[in-house]
């Protein structure tokens, strides 16, 4: 009965190299021949991009509206972090309201 479990783990194990080497072919495959059409992607995503971002200055370059990005993360988490250490610190309320 032992046996059995171990040629059906033999069988799996040689089929996932050939799994994975099938998608690596498909990712590399890509093609981007439209490149008007990846282009106007990218910029789309980077107006939305900086839609979300408080930017100090309207017009921005990409790089510096990761820089700008980075640090506004930065910010969150900090804002985070202190409001998670204020509910710790007065509590939630939540334990006296529940009867």
């Amino acid at each position: 009965m032992s046996c059995k479990p171990i040629a059906k783990m033999r069988r799996r194990r040689s089929r996932r190299p050939n799994a994975r080497l099938c998608c690596r072919v498909r990712r590399g495959s890509r093609s981007f021949g439209n490149g008007g059409d990846s282009s106007s992607k990218v910029s789309d995503k980077l107006e939305a991009l900086r839609s979300l971002v408080p930017v100090h200055n309207g017009d921005i370059q990409a790089d510096q509206l990761f820089q700008e990005t980075a640090d506004y993360i930065v910010l969150l988490r900090k804002q985070v972090v202190i409001l998670q250490r204020l509910i710790q610190f007065y509590g939630s309320g939540h334990e006296e309201n529940a009867v």
